[in-house]
C-alpha cells in the first residue's frame, strides 16, 4: 500500500480531511460524492473495496449507468484535492485507502489498550453526515458500543483512582449514549454515591428500572436491586464520599420529526405523480427539515439544493447548487454534452473539464444560451426530483433555468419552498406559469405533534402557550432547558428531569425564540463571537479561510472555534463551508450588533472575499453595510458590467439600481446608468435605457460618444431618424481620435444614414468603421459590417459573392465567441450554395447551422436552418426528409408566433412536394406561404408567388398573374425563380 505523508481523517464528529495539519475546504472535492466515498473507504482501514460495495453507498437510491467510471471520477477528484494520487489505491476491482491516519483506526487502538481518556478525547458523534446511510448502520453502531466501553473503563479507572467526579461525568455519557445498559446506570449509581450523592444515585437506578419494564418488559438484575436497597439503606461498599460532581448537561439533540406526516404524504404524492408543488412556511416553520425528510423518504434520488441571501443577483448561484448535485447522480451526464455546451456549463461548474473542441472564446449572449441549453439536458438526464429551499433568495438566471426547466421537461416534478412574505408575485406567476404551483403552507404544530417530544403534560402544554408552536421556537425551548438539565433525550422524546421544567419552558418561551438564540451566542465571547457575527452577517456558506483572513487568524485556528459554535447548535458545515444552522440565527446574531461593530465586520468581510476573488456583487453589499459608499458604488459597478457581458440583464439592472442607491460621484454614476440603459433595452424598455444614456453622458469623450452611439440605434430614432442621426454625428465628434470609439460612432451613423436614404455616405462610413475594426482585431466589428454587406449583395440577387462573405461573417463570429450569431450566416451560405447548383455543400452548411442552433436552444435559429436544410435535402432529391424538416421549421416557426419563418417553412414544405411531383400539395403550401407574407414581407411573397407560377405552368394552367405579382415586389433575389 503506498504511505500519503501528512493526511489525516476524521470521522468522530464532523467529517475532516487534513493535508500536513490544515483542513482540506469541503468545496476543494467537488461535491458530497467525493466525501462520501472517502469516509467509505477510511472506515474499511486500508482494506480493499469493491467498486459494486462503494456505489451502493454513494449512490443508494440508483445507480448511474456506469458505476465504475463514475467512481474514477470520483477517486481523480479526491486525489487532486489532497494533491496525492497515493490517497486512494486502486485495486483489483475496487479501491482502498492509502496509508493515512484515520482517528477512527486510532479510537479503537487505545480503546484496545485500556487508554481510555485518550480514546475519549477523540471522541465525536460517529460519522454524522451518513446518520441515515444504511451503509453507515454498522460501523455507526458499533463505534458507539465502543464509545460506551471507553466511557465504563474511564469511569471505573477514576473510580479506583479516587476521582469519583470524574467517574460520574464519564458514566453519565455512557448512561447518555444507552440508557438501557445496566452497567453504565450502575457505575454512575456508583460515583454519584461516592460524591455523596446517594439521593441521585437511588434516583437513576429507579429510572432504569422502570424503563427496563416500560420499553423491554423486563426487571432490573439482581445486581442493580441490591445496589438499589443497599443505597436506600445508606449502607454501600463505595469509596468515601468525595468532590460532588459537577452537574452533568446533555447536549440537544435534534428534535425529532413530528406533526408533519400529512404534509410529507402530499409531497411524496405530488413527487410520485411528477407534478410542481409549492411549500410555504414564516422562518422556523420547518421547510428544511421538512424537505430533508422528504428527501430521505422517496424511492428515487433527488436533486437538492438550496438559495442564499448573498448570491441573490449573482448570475447561476442556486443552478450552480442544483446542476452539481445532479451531476453527482452520474457523471457521465456531463461527457455526453456538445464540447460547447460543456465548455460553457464549465464557467458555472469549473470541476467539469472543458471537452476537446470546445470553443476557448464565448460572447455573454452565447454562453448563456449555452448554460440554459446544458443546464436543461442535465435536469432532464439526471431525471429525478428537484427540491428547492428557500426560493425567494434565487437568482433571476437560475429562476430562467428552473422555469424552463419544469416547463419543457413535463415529467420532472419539483417541491420548491419559500417564504411567502419575501418572494416576488413575478416569481411565482413565472413558475406557475411554466407548470402550475399549487402549494402547500406550513401551519403550527398541534398540541399532538408536541405531545410525540416530550413525557411530561405540564411541559406540553407549556410549550403549547408558550411558544408560536412552530418547530425552531419549540427547539429553542428544548434546547434552552437540556442546557440547565432540566430536560434530558430518552429515546427520541425529552424527560423531565427538574419539577421546575415547565416554569422554566414558559419564561423561555415568553422571551423568545430570537432572545433564546442571542443568549446562546452571548456565551461564547471575544474570537469566537467574531467568527460567529462574521458568519452570520456573510449569509452564505463561507470557505474556513475566508472566515479567517476577515479575522486576521490562521484558518488552522479557527476551525475548533467553528466546530464549537457548530456544536452549540449555532453554525453547521455546508458542502462549500461554514453558515448559520438557521437563517434565524444570522438575524439575531446580525440584528444584537451595534452599528459600529457590523460596520466593522462588513469591512473586514469586504476585504477577505476581494482576497479570495469573490463575486463584486457579494463585495459591494459589505462595503455598503460598513459605509464605505464609494467602494460600494463601484463594486456594484463592476459586477453590473460583469452581469451585463454575462448577459445576465436582470441582475445587472438589480445591481446597477444598488450602486445609483448610493447616490456615487458622476464618472461611477454613468458606469452603472450605461449597464441599466443597457439591460433595459433587453427588457423592452427603451424610454428607460434611452433616459438612463442621456443621464450617462459625462466623462470623457470616448466614453461619451460610445454611449451616445448606443443611444442613437435605440427605436427612438425609428421615431425620430433625423434625431438619431444627430446624436450620432455628435458622437463621431466626442469619439476624436480614439479609434474603437470612432469605429462604433462610423457604424452606427452609416446605418441611420441607410435610414435616411443616404446610401453613398452609409457606404462610405461603413468602409471606414471596417477599416478601423480591422486594424483594432475587432473580429464581432469586422463581422457585423460585413454581416450587412452580405445580406445587401444576397439580396440584390449576386449570390456568389454572398456566398463567400457570409462564409467569412459566419466564421469572425465564431472566433469571436459569438455563436449566436452564427446560425444565420452560416445557414444563409447553405442556401446560396443550393442557389448555385451545390447542394451537397449547402446540405454541410445547412447542418452545421442547425447543430450550433440546437445546441444553443435557439428555436428561432432551428426553425431558420431548418428551412434551408429542407431545400438541401429536396434538391438532392431527399424528399422525405426534406418533408420532415420542413414539418420541424413548421411547427417551430408556428409555436414562436414568427410571421417570417412560418412562410418559408410554408415554402420549403411546397419544394418538397413539388420535387416528389405532389403538384396540388405543392401549391396549396405554396398559396399558404402568399398568405402568411401577405404584402409587407415582399421577398417570401415573391418567391411564393414565382413558386405558384412554376406549379401552374407544370399543371398547364395560367400563371400570368402570379408572375407579374413575383415580378412586382421584392429584391432581385425573389425573382430568381419567375419562370
Amino acid at each position: 500500500m503506498s504511505a500519503v505523508t501528512g493526511v489525516r481523517f476524521q470521522l468522530l464528529g464532523r467529517f475532516q480531511v487534513r493535508r500536513d495539519g490544515e483542513e482540506v475546504p469541503p468545496a476543494a472535492f467537488g461535491g458530497r460524492k467525493v466525501r462520501t466515498m472517502l469516509r467509505v473507504l477510511a472506515v474499511h482501514d486500508g482494506d480493499l473495496v469493491p467498486h459494486d460495495v462503494l456505489a451502493d453507498a454513494v449512490w443508494p437510491q440508483r445507480l448511474p449507468a456506469d458505476p465504475a467510471g463514475n467512481l474514477g471520477v470520483l477517486v481523480n477528484r479526491a486525489r487532486r484535492a489532497l494533491g496525492d494520487p497515493a490517497v486512494v489505491v486502486t485495486g483489483s476491482g475496487g479501491y482502498a485507502l492509502g496509508e493515512c491516519d484515520v482517528d477512527v483506526t486510532e479510537f479503537v487502538a487505545h480503546l484496545a489498550a485500556a487508554r481510555f481518556d485518550a480514546a475519549l478525547a477523540l471522541w465525536g458523534e460517529p460519522l454524522p453526515e451518513d446518520a441515515y446511510a444504511d451503509w453507515a448502520s454498522v460501523p455507526r453502531d458499533r463505534l458507539r458500543r465502543a464509545h460506551v466501553e471507553a466511557c465504563e473503563g474511564a469511569a471505573r479507572a477514576a473510580l479506583a483512582g479516587g476521582a469519583p467526579a470524574d467517574a460520574a461525568r464519564t458514566a453519565a455519557e455512557a448512561v447518555a449514549a444507552d440508557p438501557l445498559r445496566e452497567s453504565s446506570t450502575l457505575l454512575l449509581a456508583e460515583a454519584l454515591a461516592a460524591c455523596g450523592d446517594r439521593a441521585g444515585a437511588v434516583s437513576r437506578l429507579d429510572e432504569l428500572c422502570r424503563a427496563l419494564a416500560t420499553e423491554l418488559g423486563v426487571a432490573a438484575s439482581d445486581e442493580v436491586v441490591d445496589l438499589r436497597d443497599r443505597l436506600a439503606r445508606k449502607h454501600v461498599g463505595v469509596p468515601a464520599p468525595r468532590a460532588r460532581p459537577a452537574a452533568v448537561r446533555t447536549p440537544a439533540a435534534g428534535l425529532a420529526f413530528v406533526g408533519r406526516d400529512d404534509e410529507l404524504g402530499r409531497l411524496r404524492a405530488a413527487v410520485d405523480a411528477g407534478r410542481v408543488v409549492g411549500l410555504a412556511g414564516a422562518a422556523g416553520a420547518g421547510k428544511s427539515r421538512l424537505l430533508a425528510e422528504l428527501g430521505r423518504s422517496l424511492d428515487v434520488p433527488v436533486v437538492a439544493a438550496q438559495a442564499y441571501l448573498a448570491e441573490r443577483d449573482e448570475a447561476w448561484g442556486l443552478a450552480r447548487s442544483l446542476l452539481r448535485e445532479a451531476l453527482a447522480l452520474d457523471a457521465g451526464i456531463a461527457d455526453s454534452l456538445p464540447a460547447r455546451t460543456r465548455g460553457a456549463l464549465a464557467s458555472v461548474l469549473p470541476e467539469i473539464d472543458c471537452a476537446p473542441g470546445a470553443p476557448s472564446v464565448l460572447d455573454g449572449e452565447s454562453r448563456r444560451a449555452l448554460i440554459l441549453a446544458g443546464g436543461l439536458h442535465v435536469l432532464e438526464a439526471a431525471g429525478a426530483p428537484l427540491i428547492v429551499d428557500d426560493l425567494q433568495w434565487a437568482d433571476p438566471s437560475s429562476l430562467a433555468l428552473l422555469g424552463s426547466a419544469l416547463a419543457r421537461v413535463r415529467t420532472l416534478s419539483a417541491v420548491l419552498a419559500f417564504r411567502p412574505a419575501e418572494t416576488g408575485a413575478d416569481v411565482l406567476d413565472a413558475l406557475r406559469q411554466a407548470r402550475g404551483l399549487p402549494t402547500l403552507t406550513l401551519q403550527p404544530l398541534a398540541s399532538a405533534a408536541l405531545g410525540g417530544l416530550v413525557d411530561d403534560p405540564a411541559l406540553l402544554d407549556a410549550l403549547a402557550a408558550g411558544t408560536d408552536r412552530t418547530p425552531f421556537a419549540v427547539g429553542e425551548v428544548l434546547r434552552g432547558l437540556a442546557a440547565t438539565g432540566a430536560v434530558v433525550p430518552t429515546h427520541g422524546r425529552w424527560r423531565v428531569a427538574t419539577p421546575d421544567a415547565a416554569d422554566r419552558a414558559r419564561k423561555l418561551g415568553r422571551a423568545g425564540q430570537r432572545r433564546g438564540i442571542a443568549r446562546r451566542a452571548a456565551r461564547h465571547r471575544g474570537s469566537a463571537a467574531d467568527l460567529l457575527a462574521l458568519v452570520a452577517l456573510a449569509r452564505r456558506e463561507l470557505p474556513a479561510r475566508v472566515v479567517a483572513s476577515a479575522a486576521g487568524t490562521d484558518a488552522r485556528d479557527v476551525l475548533d472555534t467553528l466546530a464549537a459554535l457548530a456544536a452549540d447548535g449555532l453554525l453547521r458545515l455546508g458542502d462549500t463551508g461554514w453558515t448559520t444552522a438557521h437563517d434565524l440565527v444570522a438575524e439575531t446574531v446580525a440584528d444584537g450588533l451595534d452599528r459600529a461593530e457590523r460596520g466593522r465586520l462588513h469591512a473586514l468581510l469586504a476585504r477577505a472575499l476581494t482576497g479570495d476573488g469573490a463575486d463584486p456583487a457579494e463585495v459591494a453589499r459589505h462595503h455598503r453595510d460598513a459605509g464605505d459608499s464609494r467602494a460600494a458604488a463601484e463594486a456594484f459597478g463592476r459586477a453590473a458590467t460583469a452581469a451585463l457581458d454575462a448577459h445576465a440583464t436582470r441582475e445587472a439592472a438589480a445591481l446597477a439600481d444598488a450602486g445609483l442607491d448610493l447616490r456615487p460621484g458622476p464618472d461611477v454614476a454613468a458606469v452603472l446608468l450605461e449597464a441599466r440603459g443597457a439591460a433595459r433595452v433587453v427588457h423592452g424598455d427603451i424610454d428607460g435605457a434611452a433616459a438612463d444614456l442621456r443621464a450617462a453622458l459625462t466623462g470623457p469623450g470616448p466614453d461619451r460618444s460610445r454611449r451616445r452611439s448606443r443611444l442613437a440605434m435605440l427605436s427612438s430614432g425609428a421615431r425620430d431618424p433625423q434625431a438619431a442621426a444627430d446624436l450620432a454625428e455628435l458622437a463621431l465628434v466626442e469619439a476624436g481620435d480614439d479609434p474603437a470609439a470612432r469605429a462604433l460612432a462610423l457604424e452606427t451613423a452609416a446605418v441611420l444614414d441607410v435610414n435616411l436614404g443616404l446610401t453613398a455616405r452609409a457606404a462610405d462610413r461603413a468602409e471606414e468603421a471596417l477599416a478601423l475594426y480591422k486594424r483594432l482585431g475587432d473580429a464581432q466589428g469586422v463581422a457585423r459590417i460585413l454581416d450587412g454587406r452580405a445580406m445587401a449583395v444576397f439580396l440584390d440577387g449576386r449570390i456568389t459573392e454572398g456566398v463567400a462573405l457570409f462564409g467569412r461573417v459566419a466564421d469572425l463570429f465564431a472566433g469571436s465567441g459569438d455563436l449566436l450569431r452564427v446560425v444565420t450566416p452560416r445557414s444563409t451560405r447553405g442556401h446560396g450554395l443550393v442557389f448555385l447548383g451545390r447542394a451537397d455543400e449547402g446540405l454541410d452548411d445547412t447542418d452545421a447551422a442547425l447543430r450550433l442552433a440546437r445546441d444553443l436552444d435557439s428555436p428561432e435559429g432551428v426553425a431558420y436552418a431548418c428551412w434551408h436544410r429542407s431545400e438541401a435535402l429536396s434538391a438532392l432529391g431527399r424528399t422525405d426528409e426534406a418533408e420532415t424538416t420542413a414539418q420541424e421549421a413548421l411547427d417551430v416557426a408556428r409555436s414562436l408566433g414568427h410571421r417570417g419563418w412560418t412562410a418559408t417553412a410554408h415554402r420549403a414544405l411546397g419544394i418538397a412536394l413539388q420535387t416528389r411531383g405532389d403538384l396540388d400539395g405543392a401549391a396549396a403550401e405554396f398559396t399558404e406561404s402568399a398568405l402568411v407574407a401577405g404584402d409587407s414581407l415582399t421577398l417570401f411573397a415573391s418567391w411564393a408567388a414565382a413558386r405558384l407560377a412554376q406549379v401552374a405552368l407544370a399543371q398547364g394552367r395560367d400563371a400570368t398573374a402570379h408572375i407579374a405579382r413575383a415580378r412586382s415586389m421584392g429584391p432581385p433575389l425573389g425573382h430568381r425563380e419567375i419562370p
